[in-house]
C-alpha cells in the first residue's frame, strides 16, 4: 500500500477527502491514493469485489440519470452497498430522527426558545436528538452559522419522511423541499403515530435514492471545483439528502452527527 502526497499533509488531506469530495479532491491535488488505505474509511471497489447485478443496474442506472441532468459522471466511481448486507433501520427509530431534525429545524427558523422546549418536553422527545442537535435546541441564543446548519436539515427530514411512506418521491435536486407540508405530517402524527402509521420503504428503493445521490454529489462537487454552473443541480440540496440517505443505509455505521458524504 502506498500514499503519494506530494507534500501535502496526510491528516488534511483525509480529512478533506471525506468531507468535501473523496475522488475530486485527489484530481484537485494531484494525489494518487491506494484504495486499501481508504477502506473501512470511505466507500471503495474492494467494498464489493463481485457486485450484484441489482449492485450494477443500480449503477448503470443512476450514472445515466445524473448525465441526463447535464452533470459529470464517473464510470470509477464504485457500486454503493448491496441490500443483503444492510441492517434496515426500525420504524421507530427512523420516525424518532425525524421528529428530531424537525424540532431543530424549526428553532433554526425562529421559533421562541420557551417554545421549542414545551414541545420537546410535551412530546417527550429529549432522548431523540443527537448530541449535537441536544445542545443547539437547549441554546437560548444559538448561532447565525448554526441556525443555518439546522434549516438545512429540512432535506433530510424530507428524505427521512420519504423513507417512512409520507412523501411520493423527492423533490428535483434543484428544488428545496416544501417544508410546510414536512412540518404538518409532523404535527398531525402525534406520539407514537409518525411510527405506527408509517410505511417504511424496501431497503432496494433507498439504496436507488442512495445511489442516485451519492453519484450526483461527485456531479456537484466536480462542476463547483471547475466553476461551471448547472441550474439542474443545487449541492447544497444534494448534500443534506445525501447525508439523510447515509444515515439510512448505516454507512460506515456513523451516528447522526458524524455521518460522511464522501464521493
Amino acid at each position: 500500500m502506498k500514499l503519494k502526497l506530494f507534500g501535502v499533509c496526510l491528516a488534511t488531506f483525509i480529512s478533506n477527502f471525506i468531507l468535501t469530495g473523496a475522488t475530486a479532491v485527489a484530481e484537485e491535488r494531484g494525489v494518487q491514493v491506494a484504495e486499501e488505505a481508504l477502506q473501512g474509511v470511505v466507500r471503495t471497489n474492494l467494498d464489493s469485489p463481485q457486485p450484484t447485478s441489482a449492485q450494477l443496474e443500480r449503477k448503470r442506472k443512476y450514472t445515466a440519470e445524473v448525465k441526463a441532468l447535464g452533470g459529470p459522471v464517473n464510470q470509477n466511481l464504485p457500486v454503493v452497498e448491496d441490500a443483503a448486507a444492510i441492517e434496515p433501520r426500525e420504524k421507530a427509530d427512523v420516525a424518532r430522527r425525524a421528529i428530531a431534525v424537525a424540532i431543530a429545524a424549526v428553532k433554526a427558523e425562529g421559533m421562541p426558545h420557551e417554545q421549542v422546549r414545551g414541545i420537546i418536553d410535551n412530546w417527550g422527545a429529549e432522548s431523540y436528538f443527537s448530541p449535537e442537535e441536544l445542545a443547539f435546541v437547549n441554546t437560548a441564543t444559538p448561532s447565525e452559522k448554526d441556525r443555518s446548519k439546522f434549516s438545512w436539515r429540512y432535506e433530510g427530514l424530507d428524505v427521512l419522511l420519504w423513507a417512512l411512506g409520507y412523501k411520493e418521491a423527492l423533490p428535483p435536486p434543484d428544488q428545496i423541499c416544501d417544508v410546510e407540508s414536512d412540518v404538518g405530517v409532523i404535527v398531525s402524527h402525534p406520539g407514537d403515530t409518525l411510527a405506527t402509521q408509517a410505511q417504511l420503504r424496501s431497503m432496494d428503493e433507498i439504496l436507488d435514492m442512495a445511489d442516485f445521490y451519492y453519484r450526483l454529489h461527485w456531479a456537484a462537487i466536480e462542476l463547483r471545483m471547475k466553476g461551471v454552473s448547472n441550474a439542474a443541480i443545487n449541492e447544497e440540496i444534494i448534500m443534506e439528502r445525501h447525508y439523510a440517505l447515509n444515515w439510512l443505509i448505516r454507512y460506515m455505521n456513523q451516528d447522526w452527527d458524524a455521518i460522511t458524504t464522501d464521493t
